[in-house]
């Protein structure tokens, strides 16, 4: 009897070993898999041998931080790693889109695109919407390119705000790592989605393939701005579901939850964001309905 309960005593404390060695939280776990997959994608896509080495060889390293950050405890971690695990996912969305733009194949046909443009087409030639656009102009065409502009810091800038606030106050008795979880899983979880499924629908940003822009045309300095960050840093496609507005509601709605009133700006923000992705043609309006529709179901499970 002595030698079985002292079986299952080494059995326990190898198992709460392990669970000790890596605590992985609940947005890790959707990297690890995200990244994993890429990995197996990169070796049966057609890429060339160079991108699918450095495809493999970046979601390595990628893999590896995630498990050693996780395998070490708070203490042996201390405050700078600690910060270090926190804004990792920043890096880590950078670099799941641009391996997702590896693994689109292009269709030459553009038959999504022709789909798509026509239910645009219904509502922004629209005389109505016209009417506003030229009436507000180019206020309304600054406004809207500006917040466009503003959509990559929006995801920072939430979990800096959930940062700033578990720093001087307290967040319903939450630990600052169970609200930085809940934050970058809503993010991640919408985020990675879009990526996953982007392959599969293969577009062309609108105002590329049709040259349409609603409205006086006009060319404030972030349109040009916005132009060149594209032309420099983009996967060159059009993702459906829309990552940016996807990414930015997830942001609102889960910093809503923690911060009502910052979470109200941050919607207004990401309003504004959906509104510019289909006036400044970067997207369809199938694919801004799509990305708020991704980024509401990634934080309703997390309410």
């Amino acid at each position: 009897m002595s030698e079985h309960w002292a079986v299952k005593s080494v059995a326990e404390a190898r198992a709460i070993s392990v669970e000790r060695t890596f605590r992985l939280r609940t947005a890790e776990k959707l990297a690890l898999v995200f990244f994993s997959y890429v990995i197996v994608a990169a070796l049966i896509a057609r890429l060339s041998a160079r991108e699918r080495l450095t495809l493999v060889g970046l979601n390595l390293i990628a893999v590896s931080l995630l498990l050693a950050l996780s395998s070490l405890g708070r203490e042996t971690r201390g405050q700078f790693f600690e910060k270090v695990r926190d804004w990792l996912p920043c890096l880590l969305i950078l670099l799941a889109y641009r391996e997702s733009g590896l693994l689109l194949v292009p269709d030459p046909t553009h038959r999504l695109d022709h789909l798509f443009v026509r239910w645009d087409w219904a509502v922004l030639k629209h005389r109505w919407v016209v009417g506003v656009l030229s009436l507000a102009s180019p206020w309304l065409q600054q406004y809207l390119e500006i917040w466009y502009f503003l959509c990559y810091p929006l995801v920072p800038l939430g979990l800096g705000s959930l940062s700033i606030a578990l720093q001087y106050g307290d967040l319903g008795g939450r630990s600052a790592g169970e609200v930085v979880d809940h934050f970058w899983t809503a993010v991640l979880s919408a985020l990675f989605f879009c990526y996953l499924i982007f392959p599969l629908f293969p577009l062309t940003p609108p105002r590329i393939l049709f040259h349409d822009l609603p409205g006086p045309k006009v060319d404030p300095i972030f349109r040009m701005m916005n132009s060149w960050i594209l032309g420099q840093y983009s996967v060159q496609a059009c993702i459906f579901p829309s990552g940016h507005v996807a990414g930015v509601t997830a942001t609102a709605l889960a910093v809503w939850r923690y911060l009502p009133r910052v979470g109200a700006v941050l919607t207004v923000a990401a309003l504004s964001v959906a509104a510019a992705t289909v006036y400044g043609r970067y997207h369809y309006a199938a694919d801004t309905v799509a990305g708020a529709l991704v980024g509401i179901a990634a934080v309703l499970p997390l309410v």
